[in-house]
């Protein structure tokens, strides 16, 4: 019975399938940056031009310092960096609280036509993504590719810096994590076809 279900769930997605994906392509950017970041432009150019797929959101890696609960709608960001950063990223002007800094690695989701195609692309992806998995079956099939490269420590408590290492070298580690993120992005898109 279940299975019943889900096969024509799948047939009627396939035939929406791309009347979807025009829609969803041609809606705005709703993202915090309000843009895409330059890192992943021709990777998600090259996804969306694929029949069984199209992409619904993406991050190239960011390095960025927060305070809050940590939980989405109650995070503030305070300085958000898409790009490699200088020892003055450091220098943030309101430091109340409790303040984070956190590097993410890179993350995409992508809707996919069907089951067949969702495995594929997962396939691929566990080449370079270990953390890649089936997202979504619900309403759309959504597969999450996602880096492993992540960071995060307590940088400073009510204006007091709590990292007590040489910020030079926390630049130069957080820079070499983001290049080896964009690297593998550049690897995963060269594969795709």
């Amino acid at each position: 019975m279940f299975l019943n279900v889900l096969q024509k769930e799948i047939i009627r997605d396939k035939m929406t399938f791309p009347n979807d994906k025009k829609t969803f392509l041609a809606k705005l950017d709703k993202s915090k940056k309000g843009e895409v970041d330059e890192k992943v432009v021709l990777l998600l150019k090259k996804i969306n031009s694929l029949e069984d797929y199209y992409t619904t959101s993406s991050c190239s890696g960011r390095v960025y310092f927060w305070r809050g609960t940590g939980k989405k709608n109650e995070t503030e960001w305070l300085l958000v960096s898409h790009r490699l950063i200088r020892e003055d990223f450091f220098a943030l002007e309101d430091k109340k609280g409790l303040i984070w800094l956190r590097l993410e690695p890179f993350i995409i989701h992508i809707c996919c036509r069907d089951l067949e195609a969702a495995q594929k692309l997962l396939d691929l992806a566990h080449q370079f993504y270990k953390k890649s998995a089936l997202l979504s079956v619900r309403n759309k099939l959504i597969v999450e590719i996602r880096g492993s490269e992540f960071m995060e420590i307590p940088f400073y408590l009510e204006g007091q810096l709590l990292f007590s290492g040489e910020q030079r070298w926390l630049v130069e580690l957080i820079n070499a994590k983001l290049k080896q993120i964009w690297e593998k992005i550049e690897k995963f898109k060269q594969k795709i076809r």
